[in-house]
């Protein structure tokens, strides 16, 4: 009883607990930073990002993508949908590099996405 199956060979819990428990041990960090450029962080050096990143085409993020590119705002002011959506999915892209970048082989992303609805003009869109 207490055994723990190390590849092909067994731990006994009781004798050697302590080992065991700082085999177990975590480190936890949390970076609240602008994703795009994250310096602080070295090269592979993530198991495991969580993000919910600003959407496309979701109102409420209007304002800060016409903020870092004013394309944005001119795509929607002419209601173009589907060139504001390619838009604001350029200023993503620099986010997945560094998400890439930061993540060790075989390091896991987990990104929290919304349903991007959108209508222009009285016309309802699904941008996917």
């Amino acid at each position: 009883m207490g055994t723990v199956n190390k590849g092909c060979k067994f731990i006994d819990l009781h004798s050697h607990g302590n080992m065991v428990e700082n085999l177990m041990k975590t480190v936890h960090s949390i970076h609240f930073a602008d994703a795009r450029r994250m310096t602080q962080l070295a090269d592979n050096s993530i198991d495991l990002m969580v993000t919910s990143p600003p959407y496309p085409m979701i109102e409420m993020w209007d304002n800060l993508f016409q903020k870092l590119d004013s394309s944005v705002k001119k795509c929607l002011s002419r209601r173009d949908g589907p060139a504001a959506f390619e838009a604001m999915h350029r200023l993503l892209d620099p986010v997945w590099q560094e998400s890439f970048r930061v993540l060790k082989p075989g390091g896991f992303a987990c990104i929290n996405i919304g349903d991007a609805t959108r209508s222009i003009d009285n016309q309802f869109a699904l941008y996917t």
